[in-house]
């Protein structure tokens, strides 16, 4: 690969690398052990008020938000898992109640569409870079036209 090449690359290599660590870094970021109050606030944020409009459970003072956050931390203090506290209210509510929506059936769009956005946009600019830097190539004068330039500057 020609070192103008890899020079042009690099410094979009670099940024694909760096937000890539990054991601990974936060991602893999454990809180270490969390508060009882944190872990109850955390699960109460994946479940939907029962009565308001586009609020989280942990967000809304609604009776119905506060008896759920009561149930998750009870639940908790009885040892269950994130997952057996969120199927408890599924049973209870159905599957509207969470915020995020399962990864199967027609929730799975909710996560296949914009992956498969980011894949086509991403496949877009890499096939315009490439379209760009060919044109680029092809507009490099020759000596046919350096002489046609000479002759026009000498008239």
């Amino acid at each position: 690969m020609p070192v103008k090449t890899i020079r042009r690359w690099f410094p979009w290599v670099a940024l694909v690398i760096i937000v890539a660590v990054a991601l990974a870094f936060g991602a893999s970021r454990s809180g270490g052990s969390t508060s009882l109050d944190a872990r109850t606030m955390h699960i109460a944020s994946e479940v939907r008020c029962p009565v308001c409009e586009g609020q989280s459970a942990a967000q809304s003072p609604a009776p119905a938000s506060i008896l759920i956050r009561k149930q998750i931390r009870a639940d908790l203090q009885a040892g269950q898992s994130e997952n057996r506290i969120l199927a408890s209210l599924v049973n209870a509510y159905g599957v509207g109640i969470l915020e995020k929506p399962e990864a199967q059936g027609v929730g799975i769009l909710v996560w296949v569409v914009p992956v498969i956005v980011v894949i086509a946009a991403i496949a877009g600019l890499v096939a315009a870079f490439l379209r760009w830097g060919a044109a680029r190539q092809e507009g490099t004068p020759d000596e046919h036209d350096r002489a046609l330039v000479e002759r026009a500057l000498d008239h």
